[in-house]
């Protein structure tokens, strides 16, 4: 049976909207007038005979009267029909893959004859789609007695082909293609079988024997949808190479990526597809396949804050997490947040700096759910990251991240909040829809009167706010039903301390020891002796932990140098000159200096340290210092972070802990700037025991 795309269109509306439609609002939706709608109202009406439904007009409109199983049975058909007719999207889409199949122009009339449209048709659908092209730096070239032509650099056209795929081609026809019989794509809609054909299905299947193998090998795990990418990139560019196609690359660029570990698994792999396929892969090839593995990392090294490049990352993402909350008035308090998306950002931010085309399936949902959370963090991740800009579909990708930990905020502490008024009606309803909006970690608001206190047991809630004065024995705050922002602010200091707050028992049922400034240290140091590996580092780290005067006239070289002697002393470092020199080359390198501080942190790890060590020095003559964001910061204070080479993961794990310690919260960070040995102390102690214990709570 033929069907033209309006009529499916049609059919699919009126399948959609089971209460009706009427014909201005079905042309609306379709973008016709209400006359062709009328008129195509008797082909419908034929196709749904054929299927045992009527086309009934009622007050609503249009509706499709009918059994349920005669409805799936047409939309299921309507589904897998071979169209002879496609929609104006289609078209364009076709086109395009069409022309970036061929090297060569193709006439006007044949485009036609291949779409069964006019040639007035074609050009102005070449028109909608020129502006497609432009946005991967194509050029649509239409020439009299020349045809049509897609002109650009080789790896803009890949680029564009992958990202008509990724567009088009649904995720799970991407999994069907890699895991079903290849005679079972005959089955296919028209639109994706079109599209397949700009990949080769048995050279996929190859792509991905070799892959198979190849991803058992790497030491970091690669993300279902990175792993299908690479394999479409690869198949595009064997099939470009077979073609006559060579990509190029920037010889100082391509210098630079051999410099990297993931060159070497590109070369491994270039070898293997090789092998494979009995064909020769270029350089420039290798080069390119270096920046998909890297692009494609599910995350980063677990010793990552550990390396400058990636504390510099951690800086960035605590100040976005911090944007956020400021704007959301939340409070995080998160690991997992900050971790995740260290995790995520890494390769994101590559591959928005090698241009690659990121693809988000979920973003127009996503906006609609989050509508104000994807605002903030496309503004606040604009900010943080400058001069990068942050795409939607990546800023997408962090909303995610960001709504997860909303949500565990909502689970992890049920707040209730008590609002009382002289009526406990009116004015308490407003204030708690204010609450609602302004405090979204509180679970319960109750509302009463004053006259029901005495009902109520006050110490059970967490927040207990009056729009009258009170005599109460409990803290509360008097306010106003509108809750204007400075009262906002007060009851939000309040709520970050009620969250903040640590249980007096732990979980275990034991008291958990308080270390006090000004207190003795030797109690809370002996607490971790009796651990294992771990807790022999934490005992490390907590015994050696000091902070120390440098005098003045010593430059921060100087004292660094000075530092690492008297730590080969000690028998810390086995030789103190190479930890100093590979300490004063990491600076060079890249900055050190903790922006929005004056703080630098000096980190590194090598055979020659013997334990970890962790310890501040307080610089006798401030000096100006390179900061991981480039600008000039004034330093005061410098952490000295020194790992062995060889630890095992959670041992790792601990010192980048320790090292995300510092840029926890601007509280940390002042803390840290400004306060005494014995406070500094206090907190790694009580970071120390609280990871311990997540560790415990986790393997038990």
């Amino acid at each position: 049976m033929y069907i033209s795309a309006r009529e499916r269109n049609i059919l699919h509306q009126l399948l959609q909207h089971k209460d009706g439609l009427t014909i201005p609002k079905l042309a609306q939706l379709l973008d016709v007038s209400t006359r062709t709608i009328q008129r195509d109202l008797k082909g419908i009406e034929d196709i749904l005979a054929e299927y045992g439904l009527k086309l009934n007009k009622s007050s609503a409109g249009l509706v499709i009267s009918g059994g349920p199983s005669e409805q799936e049975k047409l939309l299921g058909f309507l589904q897998t029909l071979e169209l002879n007719e496609f929609t104006p999207e289609e078209r364009q889409m076709l086109l395009l893959a069409i022309l970036l199949q061929h090297r060569e122009p193709l006439k006007l009339f044949t485009l036609a004859d291949e779409l069964n449209v006019t040639v007035a048709t074609i050009s102005n659908d070449l028109t909608r789609a020129e502006a497609w092209l432009n946005g991967f730096r194509l050029e649509l070239v239409r020439k009299r007695g020349y045809g049509v032509q897609i002109i650009g650099r080789e790896s803009d056209i890949r680029r564009a082909i992958s990202q008509l795929l990724a567009e088009h081609l649904t995720e799970s026809k991407m999994y069907r293609m890699l895991s079903e019989p290849l005679d079972d794509w005959e089955q296919t809609d028209a639109i994706s079988e079109r599209l397949l054909h700009l990949i080769n299905l048995e050279l996929v299947r190859n792509i991905q024997e070799v892959l198979a193998d190849f991803r058992k090998q790497m030491v970091e795990p690669m993300a279902d949808r990175a792993y299908i990418g690479l394999i479409v990139h690869l198949t595009l560019a064997i099939e470009r190479i077979r073609q006559g196609e060579k990509i190029e690359i920037d010889p100082s660029y391509l210098s630079k990526l051999k410099m990297d570990k993931e060159f070497e698994l590109a070369a491994d792999l270039a070898r293997r597809l090789e092998q494979k396929l009995g064909m020769n892969i270029p350089e420039a090839e290798v080069g390119y396949m270096t920046m998909h593995i890297r692009g494609a990392k599910a995350h980063i090294e677990t010793e990552s804050l550990l390396e400058e490049s990636n504390f510099q990352l951690g800086v960035r993402v605590k100040a976005l997490i911090h944007e956020v909350e400021k704007s959301l008035h939340v409070q995080f308090q998160d690991p997992s947040l900050f971790q995740g998306l260290v995790a995520h950002l890494k390769p994101a931010l590559y591959r928005i700096r090698e241009k690659m085309k990121i693809y988000n399936p979920l973003l127009e949902k996503i906006k609609q759910d989050y509508e104000e959370l994807f605002h903030v963090v496309q503004v606040k991740g604009n900010k943080v990251f400058e001069p990068i800009t942050i795409p939607e579909e990546e800023a997408g990708f962090l909303v995610m991240h960001f709504g997860s930990a909303l949500e565990r905020l909502k689970r992890k502490r049920t707040l209730k909040v008590l609002v009382v008024c002289s009526s406990g009606i009116g004015s308490s309803k407003f204030l708690a829809s204010r609450i609602e909006k302004e405090f979204p970690e509180i679970a319960s608001i109750e509302q009463a009167s004053f006259f029901e206190l005495g009902e109520k047991n006050l110490h059970d809630y967490d927040l207990f706010l009056s729009t009258i004065p009170l005599h109460a024995d409990v803290k509360h705050f008097v306010v106003q039903p509108f809750l204007p922002p400075h009262e906002v602010k007060q009851i939000r200091a309040y709520l970050d301390e009620k969250l903040r707050e640590p249980s007096a028992v732990t979980e275990t049922g034991q008291a958990s020891l308080q270390v006090a400034e000004g207190g003795s240290n030797v109690l809370a140091i002996e607490r971790f002796a009796h651990f294992a590996k771990l807790n022999q580092d934490i005992y490390q780290v907590l015994s050696h932990f000091q902070l120390i005067q440098v005098e003045r006239g010593i430059s921060i070289e100087e004292g660094i140098e000075r530092i690492c002697r008297s730590l080969e002393k000690k028998g810390i470092l086995t030789n103190g000159g190479g930890v100093a020199q590979a300490l004063i080359e990491r600076e060079r390198a890249g900055g050190v200096a903790i922006p929005n501080t004056s703080l630098a942190l000096f980190h590194t790890r090598s055979r020659d340290v013997t334990i970890p060590y962790f310890a501040m020095y307080e610089w006798g003559t401030p000096s100006l210092r390179k900061g991981m964001d480039n600008s000039l910061i004034l330093v005061e204070r410098v952490v000295l972070m020194l790992a062995p080479q060889d630890l095992e993961e959670v041992r790792l794990e601990y010192l980048s802990h320790l090292s995300t310690l510092i840029i926890e919260s601007e509280e940390t960070m002042r803390l840290f700037e400004r306060a005494s040995e014995q406070a500094v102390f206090a907190r790694i102690y009580e970071s120390s025991q609280a990871f311990v214990q997540e560790k415990i709570n986790k393997d038990g």
